[in-house]
């Protein structure tokens, strides 16, 4: 053993989580129960809402309790519908809100939380740099329970993202007190979910897992569990290309997606996630296909510093390894992540979103430091046209 080795690790997960199919209807109920939810605020998207499986569902299980509700949250979550949103919600008086649906309306329904125990205005330019001067307690903000219909693995950290209205910057809030109570992750519910969205977030999923790995410091058991999340998201999103009923796959998905971000923070950090942000909201590109054109290049520019952890990557991600040096071992592991987009159907280029040398640059130019020089990140940018 390598006396050497030495860390600390905080759990920033919700300190519960349900899973399989059919669970909405088993846990709900013990979730209101135990909190004592008499005022429940829905925060969702209108396909889900308008969805007799989905947000009919949630109704007939909230009866009265529901005392609001708004559907309007887009992609990236932008700062006005989440306001209105806020807006909404301190008129219903709820005492726990719900979250259902993608990304954007789990992040937008942290924010809301975030908002009514602190008076935020979250369309203030300045809102993301005036919120770190706010430290509420758990206790403060209202308790949210997410019920996820994709792969983002929003609900499994106090991160909530938001796009500002002039900039169309994603920036966002965290702390603690934004990490959902509980989250309920039913497959059944998941069947409606585009199957192109629900693969591409699968895809997002990967890339929390392989930035768990590549991220710096030691962190034993989330790189455990990271290196387990891929092999259940690459052999469960294949599955589910082929049979999209299969609900098996789908759970194997979500416990993958659950497994790939268990260190939030510097996941969230990482290349592959920093540089899809600076173009995903600003170009209309959703997170997870940034996932799927940008972390194989970003992996294989990083592959000579991170060459034992790729390595790792590459084998988890079914490459034959055998006794490659770790060196030729690590260069595969890019490939098999493109190699299982490819498989899955997914957007692989950004060339069809129309993005010109001056926005490479502009993305970049703010990422760009000693580490990751500016024309290293134009040249990931311009691998994945």
């Amino acid at each position: 053993m390598h006396s050497g080795d030495s860390g600390s690790f905080s759990y920033a997960n919700p300190p519960r989580i349900h899973w399989g199919a059919g669970c909405l209807a088993e846990r709900l109920e013990q979730e209101l129960a135990d909190r004592g939810a008499r005022r429940v605020f829905v925060v969702s998207t209108r396909s889900v809402a308008t969805h007799p499986a989905l947000g009919g569902v949630l109704d007939e299980h909230l009866g009265s309790r529901r005392v609001g509700q708004v559907a309007t949250i887009g992609q990236h979550a932008p700062a006005s519908a989440v306001a209105q949103a806020v807006r909404a919600a301190r008129e219903a008086v709820p005492d726990l809100v719900i979250s259902f649906g993608g990304g954007s309306p789990i992040d937008a329904a942290k924010a809301i939380t975030f908002a009514l125990a602190t008076d935020l205005d979250l369309t203030d330019p300045a809102a993301a740099q005036k919120a770190r001067g706010f430290r509420p307690a758990a206790g403060e903000v209202l308790p949210h329970l997410a019920i996820p219909t994709t792969l983002s693995a929003a609900e499994l950290s106090g991160l909530a993202g938001f796009t500002t209205e002039d900039e169309h910057e994603k920036v966002g809030l965290r702390g603690e007190s934004l990490i959902p109570r509980a989250v309920i992750l039913d497959a059944q519910l998941t069947l409606h979910t585009p199957l192109e969205l629900w693969l591409s977030t699968g895809i997002r999923a990967v890339d929390h897992a392989v930035e768990t790995l590549l991220a710096p410091g030691s962190h034993p058991f989330p790189d455990t569990l990271a290196l387990d999340a891929l092999v259940r998201l690459r052999s469960s999103l294949l599955a589910t290309r082929a049979e999209p009923d299969d609900l098996a796959a789908r759970t194997q998905s979500q416990l993958g997606a659950w497994f790939s971000f268990t260190l939030p923070g510097p996941a969230a950090a990482g290349l592959s996630h920093t540089l899809g942000k600076r173009i995903g909201s600003r170009h209309g590109i959703p997170h997870g296909v940034t996932s799927c054109v940008l972390l194989p290049h970003v992996m294989r520019y990083l592959a000579p510093r991170t060459a034992h952890a790729q390595a790792k990557i590459a084998q988890a991600l079914m490459v034959d390894i055998g006794e490659m040096p770790v060196e030729r071992a690590a260069a595969c592991a890019g490939d098999a992540v493109a190699d299982l987009v490819r498989a899955l159907g997914l957007p692989d280029r950004l060339a069809p979103y129309g993005l010109t040398e001056a926005d490479l640059e502009s993305a970049a130019r703010p990422v760009a430091s000693d580490a990751w020089p500016l024309e290293d990140l134009i040249g990931i940018y311009r691998a994945a046209l």
